[in-house]
């Protein structure tokens, strides 16, 4: 169980439940968003819990061009952007 799990989210600027999902995708384990709380079936170490934190804000928050997190994601057509609001770069990012 994570308590304070939609500030994680607010903090990566991002909807709990995509940040949930690819919590879900990349653990391979499933779960419910319940309030404030992420509930986790079956073990989830702090360690693991990290590394995942880590890899989402690499893949889904942080620019590749300038590194920075003022970020946001945006829908087109049947595609995913990740439009940084600092230098304007636009790429494009995998559907969880």
């Amino acid at each position: 169980m994570i308590n304070n799990f939609t500030a994680i989210a607010r903090a990566f600027n991002r909807d709990p439940p995509h940040l949930a999902r690819f919590i879900f995708k990349e653990s391979a384990k499933s779960g419910t968003i319940q309030g404030e709380r992420l509930n986790i079936q079956g073990p989830m170490s702090h360690e693991e819990l990290k590394r995942l934190l880590s890899l989402y804000e690499k893949e889904f928050v942080r620019c590749p061009v300038c590194g920075g997190p003022d970020t946001k994601l945006v829908k087109e057509k049947r595609f995913r952007f990740l439009l940084c609001e600092a230098c304007g770069a636009k790429s494009s990012v995998r559907k969880i």
